[in-house]
């Protein structure tokens, strides 16, 4: 073999192994990341909703405030992900747990500031870069005073 087409097959080897050949599973697993970052950054207004009810069905008294807790823990949002799971071709699974909390007068009850935890099970397609499904795991959610 030519010593020429040796430096081109080497080259091009080295290429393949530096640009890659598609995306690599960790590029996958940061697309999908980054895809539920976007999703909860987006759906604030879902996740707002889903957290009142937690909440107000939990807390007794605590519906007749469901405003007032909406507007607290908007300001409160604080977001923890899961390491990406691959389930399907292109498809990963990421848990996003959002917690806040609210500090709620009751009557009878008084004064008090809940915590609340709640996951959210979200299903990402890397190849459209967006989460395709998602659901609040109330399994695994919680509230209590803090």
């Amino acid at each position: 073999m030519p010593i020429t087409r040796i430096v081109v097959l080497l080259t091009c080897l080295l290429a393949m192994g530096i640009l890659g050949c598609g995306d690599s599973e960790e590029e996958r697993k940061t697309q999908a990341l980054n895809a539920a970052e976007s999703w909860t950054t987006e759906s604030t207004e879902t996740v707002i909703s889903e957290i009142v009810t937690l909440v107000t069905s939990d807390v007794p008294g605590a519906s007749l405030l469901s405003g007032v807790i909406a507007d607290q823990i908007a300001e409160l949002l604080s977001w923890g992900y899961s390491e990406p799971v691959k389930t399907a071709e292109n498809i990963y699974k990421v848990s996003a747990t959002v917690s806040t909390q609210a500090s709620l007068e009751l009557p009878i009850v008084g004064s008090k500031t809940y915590e609340a935890r709640l996951p959210f099970d979200l299903e990402v397609d890397v190849s459209t870069g967006s989460v395709t499904q998602w659901s609040a795991d109330l399994d695994n959610a919680s509230v209590g005073e803090k």
